[in-house]
C-alpha cells in the first residue's frame, strides 16, 4: 500500500508539471499568432486563411493515426492529448530555447556564427529531446508501456508539434508580407511526409529500447536511434537539403524506421499493460 501511495504521488507530480508547462506553452505560442500592433483584421484573415492547405496533411494523418489507435488498442483521447502537448510544450519551449542560442552565438562569434549550420545542429538536438521529454512524460502518466504505444504516443507528439511549427512559419512570413503566407503553408506541405511525426517516433521507440532492455546490445540500438533522428533532423535545417535528392532521402531515411518498428514482431505479440514499473524484457 506504502508503495502504491509512492506511485501515485510520483504521478501527480509527473501531471502538475504537465499541467504547468502546457499553460507556459498557451502563453508563449499566442504570440506566434499576433501580428504587429497596425496589423489589420483583413490582414489576419489572409494570413489564417493560409492555414487552409495543412489540411492536405492534418486530416490523412489524423485519419491514419485513429485507425492505428483502434488497431493498436490506443484510445483516441490519448493520442488527442499527444498532439496537443506536443504543440503546446516542446514546440513552444524549442522556439524560446532556439531563439536564446541563436542570441547568444551571434553575440559571441558574431558574423562567423552559421545559423544555417550550427544553428541546425543545435535545433536538431533541442527539439528531438524536448519531443521525447514530452512523449515520456506523458507515457508516465498514462501508464502505456509498450512498443506500440511508445510509437503512437511519439508519433502523436511529433505531429502536434509539426502543426504548431507550421502555423508559426506561415503566421510569421505572412505578417511580414501578406502574399507570401500562402507560398509559405505550401512549402511546409511538401515537407510534411518525413517530418517531426517520424521524427519523434522513431526516438520514442529508441526510448522504449533503452528502458525496457535487458541487454546492452538493445540499449545500444535505442541510443543510436535516437542519434540517428537527431542527425537526419539536423541535416535536413541545412542547406544540403535545398537539393531535392538529398532531401527526399532524409525524408524517406526516416520515414523507413517508422514501418520497420511498426512490423516488427513485437508490435504483434506485446500486450499493453497498465504501468507498474518497468520490467526488462528478455534478451533476444
Amino acid at each position: 500500500m506504502n508503495e502504491e501511495m509512492k506511485t501515485r504521488r510520483k504521478r501527480l507530480i509527473v501531471i502538475c508539471i504537465l499541467v504547468m508547462l502546457f499553460a507556459a506553452g498557451l502563453v508563449i505560442c499566442e504570440s506566434d499568432f499576433m501580428g504587429k500592433d497596425d496589423t489589420s483584421a483583413i490582414q489576419y484573415l489572409e494570413v489564417y486563411s493560409a492555414f487552409l492547405p495543412l489540411l492536405v496533411y492534418i486530416v490523412p494523418f489524423g485519419l491514419v493515426l485513429r485507425w492505428l489507435g483502434r488497431k493498436y488498442d490506443v484510445k483516441g483521447w490519448e493520442l488527442l492529448l499527444s498532439v496537443f502537448c506536443g504543440a503546446l510544450i516542446p514546440a513552444a519551449l524549442a522556439g524560446q530555447i532556439n531563439g536564446g542560442f541563436d542570441d547568444l552565438m551571434k553575440s559571441l562569434l558574431g558574423h562567423s556564427y552559421s545559423e544555417d549550420w550550427l544553428g541546425s545542429a543545435e535545433a536538431g538536438v533541442v527539439e528531438e529531446v524536448l519531443k521525447l521529454a514530452a512523449a515520456a512524460l506523458l507515457l508516465y502518466v498514462l501508464q502505456r508501456r509498450a512498443l506500440k504505444d511508445y510509437l503512437l504516443i511519439g508519433m502523436s507528439v511529433g505531429l502536434g508539434f509539426q502543426i504548431e511549427e507550421d502555423l508559426s512559419y506561415i503566421t510569421e512570413s505572412g505578417f511580414e508580407k501578406t502574399s507570401d503566407a500562402f507560398p509559405s503553408a505550401l512549402d511546409r506541405v511538401s515537407c510534411c511526409f518525413g517530418s517531426h511525426w517520424a521524427y519523434a517516433a522513431v526516438t520514442a521507440a529508441g526510448l522504449y529500447l533503452i528502458i525496457r532492455s535487458g541487454s546492452r546490445n538493445h540499449r545500444r540500438r535505442g541510443i543510436l536511434w535516437i542519434l540517428f533522428v537527431m542527425a537526419d533532423h539536423s541535416l535536413y535545417d541545412t542547406p544540403i537539403a535545398d537539393s531535392l535528392l538529398f532531401n527526399a532521402l532524409l525524408q524517406a531515411a526516416i520515414v523507413m524506421p517508422v514501418i520497420l518498428f511498426f512490423t516488427s514482431p513485437k508490435m504483434k505479440t506485446e500486450k499493453s499493460r497498465n504501468f507498474q514499473g518497468i520490467p526488462a524484457i528478455k534478451k533476444e
